[in-house]
């Protein structure tokens, strides 16, 4: 992704993220929805900018009687989030009907370093440090239908089911020398997966008056069905700058847990997450 571009839209994210944290001095007239029974739509473009941690099986042959070689964790910091990352497209979508609700979430990542330090401590002679080019994709879908279990003009408290599509593409690629008594032959090691989950969760917000409000979401899935596991959550405050327009900035977590045999083993994605909020 350029970078300029990239730049060019974290500085009007902040600048919007002051707006919003005034708006309830700017904004005088601000109105909240409404509760009633009609259709609406809401469609949620966001940005989200975690720092994006896991681990990865990279092992090499034995390189000497007795030993091998593996390198267990990675990592992406917030600091490296903007350089490691190619493209993201992030959007969540609901279509309801009084207590009803179909809801959806698309994100698509592509991380990629091609200067990423691999440690593989159990080598003859001690500790090697090398460099390897690394890179990550998903796509992540999910998307199901949810019912309101309480709903107020104060309060909306939803419960969902539905599925999450993940479909993960990773590698590393390793041309290693060193200068200890072995010998280590490049490797390039992939892993791609598809996997389809149910997930069931909870949902919804709580209006504190004058524009302001409460969003709350929280969901687990996988269940050990395709040898993983997944949950994410997300928390924050928005402001209702009127019936049709809405933001809100908070704190968003979701993990993923593989099987140990898997070239990606563990992926967490942690950090803060600014919605422009469309509802019609």
């Amino acid at each position: 992704m350029n970078k300029f571009f990239v730049s060019r839209m974290f500085r009007l994210a902040l600048v919007l993220v002051a707006v919003f944290l005034i708006g309830d001095a700017a904004v005088a007239n601000a109105v909240e929805p409404k509760l009633d029974d009609d259709w609406h739509f809401t469609i949620i473009p966001y940005l989200w900018l975690p720092s994006v941690n896991g681990k990865m099986n990279i092992t090499l042959p034995p390189v000497a009687q007795g030993f091998s070689a593996q390198s267990d964790d990675f990592n992406i910091g917030k600091s490296s989030y903007l350089d490691n990352l190619s493209f993201a497209a992030l959007v969540t979508m609901t279509l309801e009907k009084g207590d009803w609700s179909l809801f959806t979430d698309f994100m698509y990542v592509d991380f990629s370093d091609s200067n990423r330090q691999v440690t593989f401590p159990n080598l003859p002679g001690g500790r090697l440090d090398i460099k390897a080019d690394t890179g990550f994709k998903a796509v992540l879908f999910e998307g199901g239908p949810a019912y309101s279990l309480y709903r107020s003009q104060d309060i909306k408290f939803d419960f969902l089911a539905g599925v999450r599509y993940l479909g993960a593409d990773s590698h590393a690629d390793l041309n290693a020398s060193t200068s200890l008594p072995i010998s280590l032959p490049s490797r390039n090691f992939t892993y791609k997966k598809d996997l389809v989950d149910p997930i069931v969760g909870i949902k919804g917000r709580f209006e504190l008056g004058k524009g302001w409000f409460i969003p709350y979401y929280f969901d687990g899935g996988g269940f050990g069905i395709n040898n993983e596991w997944s949950w994410q959550a997300f928390g924050g405050v928005g402001y209702h700058f009127s019936e049709l327009f809405s933001m809100t900035l908070g704190y968003r977590h979701l993990q993923y847990n593989f099987d140990n045999n898997k070239l990606l083993k563990d992926v967490y994605m942690s950090g803060g997450l600014l919605g422009f909020i469309f509802r019609f």
